[in-house]
């Protein structure tokens, strides 16, 4: 799943194709309905702040006290890649009005908070990201994803670099930025049915237009997950298996983090050398860790304090927007 990071970071990058027949034409809007909802699981999580978030296309004002959803018409003829309910789609806001949202065959931009979408460019979102107002964007089809940068927070995209070829490698979903010029991404090798396999990790240097792939897994990978650097060197990333991986040189040479309990590992959060957070899966849940020694210990986070946010669970990252929604959920 991908990790989104909204405010004072991001960048996009989008896997996307030339405009075909079967795509909507560039500027074409569709008006969504609003409909009240219960507080939505940790999905495309996109934190403004404390009280402005969205999860796919659900969203909250009032710090989840109360949640409204968007969902398209029924005959809106636009082919927006939701589940259901119609609030579950891939998004990825930068405020609180003005985000994007993957179609099949278009990615759909809003001004108004999800009341009114434009159609922006082809292709769908493989990964997006900002800081500031630049952003990097990949976005396109099932062979080829194209590079996009833009200087005024999303309203107009430029192409930069070259393609991506699927079939040799593409961008997996989760990126990390420590400035608007210096990012990594997950990537994968893509098959015949578009589902990406054997991992890695790339860098760029020029704010997400040239890709250095700098390392794969050996082999067919069961999924990639979040990747976070807080610095040139050190960074983390969740690979084959919900396994952990950490890097101290800058993404080259990786080495497996000694995890507690957790059945498999959801999503994970890295604050500084030593510090950083870890979601995993339950029978009964999703439960949360936090390390101060870099992964050497690991404590758990109470389910009864991350309800009443109160002990460590106070100390849950903001911006860490999957473990946030969990605070959300109603009182069992």
């Amino acid at each position: 799943m991908l990790i989104r990071l909204c405010g004072s970071w991001g960048i996009v990058l989008a896997a996307i194709v030339l405009a075909g027949p079967d795509s909507p034409p560039a500027g074409e809007v569709v008006r969504f309905l609003s409909q009240p909802a219960e507080p939505p699981t940790p999905g495309a999580v996109s934190v403004i702040d404390g009280q402005h978030v969205w999860v796919g296309l659900t969203y909250t004002a009032d710090g989840g006290l109360s949640w409204v959803a968007r969902c398209p018409p029924a005959m809106s003829g636009a082919d927006f890649d939701l589940g259901a309910p119609c609030g579950v789609a891939n998004t990825f806001f930068v405020t609180a009005n003005r985000g994007w949202l993957t179609g099949t065959r278009s990615v759909w931009m809003t001004d108004d908070g999800g009341l009114t979408w434009r159609s922006q460019v082809p292709g769908r979102v493989y990964a997006m990201a900002f800081v500031g107002n630049r952003g990097w964007l990949a976005a396109g089809g099932a062979q080829s994803v194209q590079n996009y940068r833009t200087e005024d927070l999303g309203q107009t995209w430029n192409q930069c670099g070259s393609l991506w070829d699927l079939s040799q490698v593409g961008p997996w979903g989760s990126a990390s930025f420590l400035d608007a010029r210096n990012g990594w991404i997950t990537v994968g090798s893509y098959g015949e049915r578009g589902l990406p396999y054997r991992g890695g990790v790339a860098r760029t240097a020029d704010g997400g237009c040239t890709w250095k792939i700098l390392w794969r897994e050996p082999r067919p990978s069961g999924g990639m997950g979040d990747i976070r650097f807080v610095d040139n060197s050190f960074g983390w990333v969740i690979a084959s298996f919900g396994t952990l991986l950490r890097t101290r040189d800058g993404g080259t040479h990786w080495s497996p983090v000694a995890l507690p309990e957790p059945d498999f590992l959801q999503s994970a959060y890295l604050v500084s050398r030593s510090r950083g957070w870890i979601m995993g899966g339950t029978n009964e849940g999703s439960v949360l860790y936090y390390t101060t020694d870099a992964g050497a210990h690991w404590h758990s986070v109470s389910d009864e304090d991350i309800r009443a946010n109160r002990g460590m669970a106070r100390e849950i990252p903001v911006g860490w927007g999957e473990a946030l929604v969990l605070s959300f959920q109603p009182r069992r």
